[in-house]
């Protein structure tokens, strides 16, 4: 904890203003920045530099003409699509053997985002304002994906639980639904993300982008994949199509994770845990999890923050 306790010793960083559960519990240690709460990266991310620089640097990196980004929030498949787009590009059914945070804005900042070589597929949790200014004038293709609330938030509390220390989340899921529905949380609130990616798109006309359901994936995988090579301009036959959504299937990229995946750039998940990218991959696993009290809450908060959103969701198998 004392590495953490020092990258929070910066004039320009605003620390976490409820740092405990309502039980006393500590929650992920974070420091707001530009409206957005972030994770206070460890030492040795950090090079000697401090948090806020280390951010700030990501909006002046270098990026070439034919990169690509996914932005999602987090536990919405950045994963699943980031394996998708690198068979759709490199035009083989070979998985990645490091994870995608070695190709992730706020795990690279600067001098790591320009070292990474061609061609690019990177992704992030951040939102547009945050990323290289390159991304809206270089018009550079983006790829949003979303997923329902409830199993985001399901699935975001199994992922910090599982975190290694000092940034495991020590609460209960009763008490992570409230800190989920908050901005006190990484990466602030699911709700916030996402009407921030509407409005600053919304800002950027020119800027390619496309928006991606998980559930639709997980629904109709091939259909998936085929819109995301469409959208990349890729002449990607039907049948590699095919053979892309059954490499990338849940359960195939579940057994990768645990075989062969390395190149963490921290320690992620506390010894013992179990902890993985990927868990159940479920629609509606919510239902395991919520109360029907904390389901109808939920969607009071939820709806009348979303209100007019425009964003609709699956919460159930088809």
């Amino acid at each position: 904890m004392a590495g953490v306790e020092k990258s929070l010793q910066d004039p320009k960083v605003k620390e976490f203003q409820d740092p405990r559960t309502s039980k006393g519990l500590q929650r992920i240690p974070c420091f707001q920045h530009d409206g957005l709460c972030l994770f206070v990266p460890p030492p040795e991310m950090l090079k000697g530099a401090r948090p806020v620089d280390r951010v700030n640097s990501i909006k002046e990196a270098e990026l070439k003409d034919d990169d690509i980004v996914i932005c999602a929030y987090p536990k919405c498949g950045t994963h699943w699509l980031w394996e998708v787009i690198e068979m759709l590009t490199s035009g083989t059914l070979q998985h990645q053997k490091a994870v995608k945070e070695t190709r992730m804005f706020e795990f690279l900042y600067k001098e790591g985002i320009e070292a990474v070589p061609p061609r690019r597929v990177f992704n992030t949790h951040l939102p547009l304002r945050m990323l290289p200014k390159q991304v809206v004038e270089k018009k550079i293709k983006c790829i949003q994906i979303m997923r329902n609330p409830k199993d985001t938030c399901v699935s975001y509390f199994n992922h910090c639980r599982d975190m290694a220390e000092p940034y495991n989340y020590q609460g209960d899921f009763v008490e992570f639904i409230e800190v989920f529905m908050s901005e006190n949380v990484p990466f602030g609130s699911y709700s916030t993300y996402l009407q921030s990616w509407k409005a600053e798109v919304a800002a950027a006309p020119e800027l390619p982008t496309l928006d991606m359901y998980y559930e639709d994936m997980k629904l109709d995988p091939v259909k998936a994949v085929k819109k995301v090579a469409r959208f990349l301009g890729l002449a990607s036959s039907d049948k590699f199509c095919e053979d892309v959504a059954d490499a990338c299937s849940f359960k195939k990229m579940k057994k990768v994770d645990q075989e062969m995946k390395s190149g963490l750039p921290i320690k992620i998940w506390a010894d013992g845990s179990g902890g993985t990218f990927y868990r159940k991959g479920e629609i509606g696993d919510w239902k395991n999890w919520f109360t029907v009290a904390q389901s109808e809450r939920f969607d009071i908060i939820w709806n009348k923050k979303m209100k007019d959103s425009g964003f609709e969701f699956t919460y159930s198998p088809v």
